[in-house]
């Protein structure tokens, strides 16, 4: 029976996973279930690792302790982070691969989902970074604490000045958070030669022209990062 690496991201809104040998990935599963887990435990000798940023309760009650990541797990960088034991699992996966595909660079890794992230990868270390409401959590916030803003629908094409109160919380948001990430990315530059970006959101960043960072498109990047943890851990 192969022996292989399944990585599991639990995230906020569902659970992806990825079946590795070596780095090549033979299955891809969203959502990932716990049947999932069942038939691959039947096909193949497993090496797990999990990152978990959600909750899927009934996935995790099969699953070991020593098969989550944690700030204790050995990795390839350290970590450069005051309150490690709060850094999110998914943070210390793509921070992982994002330094696995070029070790000798300079890595913003941003990742737009339920919240963003925007981390800063450099020198064998993760060096902190930030988190910000994500584009649904914004919406739902005004509409949640204001008696009249409406629920605004995701709409990138509009720009300031917006003409109407829904075109008003798209640009709000859509725009801004584009000009939030934008801001930061000019902040590194400034001090950074030769900054490289990873985008693993998996919501749409549309990049700014004046950003001519080279960039990378990893949406699977967590479950890269993992799997080069479990081959890390392995080669120790």
């Amino acid at each position: 029976m192969e022996s292989v690496n399944l990585c599991i991201d639990i995230g906020n809104t569902s659970t992806k996973a990825a079946v590795f040998s070596s780095n090549h990935i033979l299955e891809y599963f969203k959502p990932f279930t716990l049947d999932d887990l069942k038939n691959l435990r039947q096909k193949y000798r497993l090496n797990i690792l999990t990152s978990r940023s959600g909750s899927n309760p009934q996935l995790e009650q099969e699953l070991r302790e020593e098969e989550f990541v944690s700030h204790l797990t050995s990795i390839p960088l350290t970590l450069n982070y005051d309150t490690p034991h709060t850094l999110g699992r998914d943070r210390i996966s793509n921070a992982v691969g994002a330094y696995m595909l070029d070790p000798k660079a300079s890595w913003l890794v941003i990742d737009l989902g339920t919240c963003l992230t925007m981390d800063f990868v450099a020198d064998g270390a993760f060096n902190g970074g930030l988190i910000s409401p994500g584009v649904q959590m914004r919406f739902s916030a005004m509409n949640h604490y204001t008696e009249g803003l409406p629920l605004a629908e995701v709409d990138y094409d509009v720009v300031f000045p917006g003409k109407t109160t829904e075109d008003s919380l798209q640009v709000g948001v859509c725009q801004s958070i584009g000009y939030e990430m934008l801001g930061y990315i000019r902040q590194l530059n400034n001090n950074i030669k030769d900054l490289k970006i990873v985008d693993c959101s998996s919501r749409e960043i549309v990049f700014d022209k004046v950003v001519k960072n080279e960039i990378f498109a990893r949406p699977k990047l967590v479950l890269e990062g993992l799997n080069q943890i479990l081959n890390y851990n392995a080669q120790e």
